[in-house]
């Protein structure tokens, strides 16, 4: 249910421009690079990150992001940044296992560089 209202929640433009202000600064900076590359506003790139993981990840991403969400205390603003990070890293051509190894302690882009570097 928590992965569901965090697809249709975070689909829309406004809703994901504020919840990634909520995630903190390094990640919303990050993604208004990227969106900026793309001629979107972070809240668009956001919910397209969101409906293209909806329509396209494979099943152990869909597990991966149901097991992410259990016991947290903000599970829409966590499965948010592992559908971010999952688009980061696809971009960055990096390998799925990636987001396994990061800690989802650190900012975006460091959690990045750390499960490269593992």
């Amino acid at each position: 249910m928590l992965v569901a209202e965090l697809i249709r929640s975070c689909s829309h433009a406004k809703v994901a421009e504020a919840a990634i202000h909520s995630i903190g600064p390094d990640l919303a900076h990050e993604v208004k690079l990227r969106a900026q590359q793309r001629g979107l506003a972070s809240g668009e790139y956001v919910a397209q990150s969101v409906q293209v993981f909806a329509r396209s990840a494979h099943s152990r991403d869909w597990s991966r992001l149901s097991t992410l969400l259990r016991g947290v205390d903000m599970p829409i603003l966590a499965g948010l940044h592992f559908i971010l990070e999952f688009r980061i890293a696809s971009e960055l051509g990096l390998l799925a296992d990636a987001l396994e190894k990061a800690s989802f302690k650190l900012p975006a882009h460091e959690r990045l560089r750390e499960g490269c570097r593992a």
